[in-house]
């Protein structure tokens, strides 16, 4: 019984937090890192954009890449689905009014990107 009611706080903790995080993404974003952990380096570049819309659409720019699509917040994961592409996944770290930072993982390197909003 103990176990069945640790899991349900875990669920309801994790499905509050996840309708904070999709109030606090609406807005655009700039990348003020892009850390590739294996290797120290940092990819962002000042060229990294995000613009999540309340309509659980967006749009990003990567250098010179431009991408729309769609986005959902669900179990402190952030999927976004490019138009026409697979699905990709990041695990969010923070995410308040102002911050926004995830891990991905790109080749198997595991990399931190944070943006703040503008």
């Amino acid at each position: 019984m103990k176990k069945c009611i640790s899991l349900l706080c875990i669920v309801l903790f994790m499905s509050c937090n996840d309708a904070e995080h999709s109030k606090n993404i609406i807005g655009e974003w700039e990348c003020v890192s892009w850390i590739n952990e294996a290797t120290g380096t940092d990819n962002c570049n000042n060229n990294v954009t995000f613009n999540f819309k309340e309509d659980k659409s967006y749009t990003s720019k990567i250098q010179s890449d431009k991408t729309e699509g769609s986005y959902k917040i669900t179990n402190g994961l952030l999927y976004c689905t490019p138009t026409s592409k697979m699905e990709i996944a990041v695990e969010i770290n923070k995410l308040t009014k102002d911050t926004l930072a995830f891990t991905m993982s790109r080749s198997g390197n595991k990399e931190v990107m944070t943006l703040v909003k503008q």
